[in-house]
């Protein structure tokens, strides 16, 4: 038979102190500001277009919604053709999160953008399609979003702030 485990007393240990979230520190001692300039963006669409990729017009569409709508992944996958109102020029705009439904008016270069996307893409009613004809995963997101920073942060057309970095915490929200 095998011995018994005895329990160690708990008497005189010296209790653990609880660790730190790695979440812990405040965004003002990682960066000065938790948003993207208007040339930012433009730099990473420009990084986009340059790198001329498989789905260079998608990804720079995607980011330039993402910015002036202020949509998060999650909304910005679940987009679809149905939600754009061509004959008024509106995006009907679904939120995640509790938040408000709400009808946004879209402007030359995304009603633009948009319909060169629509030739590009027919098949599928999601308006950010993948290769499959399905919505975007959200990752996916998040990786075109990452590498857009990236291109532009290394084009060395962006400010003083990093890119990359703003626009990788921007991605997973």
């Amino acid at each position: 038979m095998a011995p018994l485990a005895t329990q160690q007393s708990k008497v005189g240990k010296i209790a653990n102190p609880p660790r730190p979230s790695p979440n812990s520190r405040k965004y003002a001692q990682v960066r000065v500001r938790e948003y993207l300039l208007p040339i930012e963006v433009e730099s990473m669409r420009d990084a986009l277009s340059k790198a001329s990729g498989r789905h260079a017009h998608r990804d720079s569409t995607l980011i330039l919604l993402m910015y002036r709508h202020g949509l998060r992944v999650a909304e910005a996958v679940a987009l679809r053709w149905e939600q754009i109102d061509w004959s008024s020029g509106n995006l009907h705009v679904k939120r995640v999160k509790q938040g408000t439904p709400s009808t946004q008016p879209l402007y030359g270069e995304e009603l633009r953008s948009l319909r060169k996307l629509q030739r590009d893409y027919p098949a599928s009613p999601y308006i950010f399609q993948s290769a499959r004809h399905g919505p975007l995963a959200k990752d996916t997101v998040s990786g075109i979003i990452e590498r857009a920073g990236e291109l532009a942060n290394h084009t060395g057309r962006s400010s003083a702030a990093s890119v990359a970095s703003v626009s990788v915490d921007w991605a997973h929200n």
